[in-house]
């Protein structure tokens, strides 16, 4: 659920980066989502204050992804610079599959890992309300981001479901489907072994947290490196591993660990519990650092075979 943010943000990026126009707009959407969803929700989470129940919570967790659903169709159609009723006529499948896949999944996904931060890092009794708009906000950003990237691209017929730019995971392991599965085998494998030794070391969340940053972000960023066809500089090292590698590494701990220990309840020893949640983000991340350099390389590479094409085409 989170493949699109990194598509977003280091594969398509760059264009946005240069607008500043559209990155003041992104900025007002945002804030106005944010703003818009805390006024409802504000009763609801007042309510639920103290309310630990899982079955409360995931009602929580619904309501907050269905009103990412409109909020992040708005987005869409500030970011494309159209207005929605016109959008809807001309390209339906897509903003369905929008809605549905960045509105509600996502927004879902997002729900939990901020109850992860509030439940593990600073304390459950918070601003519960700020939260669902954190939520809202987040939805509004992308759904921005993947309007404006497809008023620009040029197949505007294409049926999109997959989010911004309709190519799935699965396309990158016909290239080197061994090497792929080694290193993410590689991945797993360690961050079980790592996160075994370290579980029973570190009884904080907190402090787990920081290590699955550390160490999952060090992994995703090797793994990126090694994918690249020209080798990155330090530079664009150093970024990749403050984000996604670190930020992300920590994200998708706190998602699997709120769902592990607090919603599904499942009680492992220490080194069990942390050496499974190690794992997976590891091997998470890895996968799909491997996949955003495989779309890199797909960028730097399509120019010079198109050329080529052209070439083989010229009669001599």
């Amino acid at each position: 659920m989170m493949l699109h943010r990194l598509k977003l943000k280091v594969v398509y990026g760059d264009e946005l980066n240069k607008d500043k126009k559209a990155k003041r707009l992104k900025m007002r959407v945002i804030l106005i989502a944010g703003f818009a969803v805390f006024i409802p929700f504000l009763a609801i989470t007042y309510m639920l204050w103290t309310e630990t129940r899982v079955g409360k919570l995931l009602i929580i967790g619904l309501l907050s992804a269905l009103s990412c659903v409109p909020v992040v169709l708005y987005a869409y159609a500030k970011g494309f610079g159209l207005p929605l009723k016109t959008l809807w006529k001309e390209r339906p499948e897509e903003l369905k599959w929008l809605g549905i896949k960045i509105g509600f999944f996502y927004g879902f996904v997002l729900y939990w890992m901020i109850l992860g931060i509030v439940e593990f890092l600073f304390g459950y009794q918070s601003f519960r309300a700020a939260l669902i708009s954190f939520v809202a906000s987040a939805a509004a950003r992308d759904g921005f981001e993947i309007g404006y990237l497809r008023a620009r691209d040029t197949g505007k017929n294409i049926k999109m479901a997959i989010f911004p730019d309709h190519r799935p995971l699965s396309e990158m392991f016909p290239v080197a489907p061994q090497k792929i599965l080694l290193l993410v085998s590689t991945a797993l494998l360690g961050g079980a072994v790592t996160g075994s030794v370290l579980g029973p070391m570190l009884p904080n969340p907190m402090h787990q947290a920081l290590a699955i940053g550390l160490i999952v972000g060090g992994v995703s960023t090797l793994s990126y490196a090694w994918a690249l066809d020209v080798p990155p500089s330090k530079k664009t090292l150093i970024r990749y591993f403050i984000w996604p590698g670190f930020t992300m590494g920590i994200t998708y701990f706190l998602i699997l660990a709120y769902l592990l220990r607090i919603v599904f309840e499942i009680k492992l020893p220490p080194a069990s519990d942390f050496g499974l949640l190690m794992a997976i983000s590891a091997g998470w991340l890895t996968l799909e650092s491997l996949f955003i350099a495989y779309l890199q390389w797909g960028k730097t590479k399509a120019p010079a075979i198109a050329s080529e094409e052209k070439v083989r085409q010229v009669p001599t």
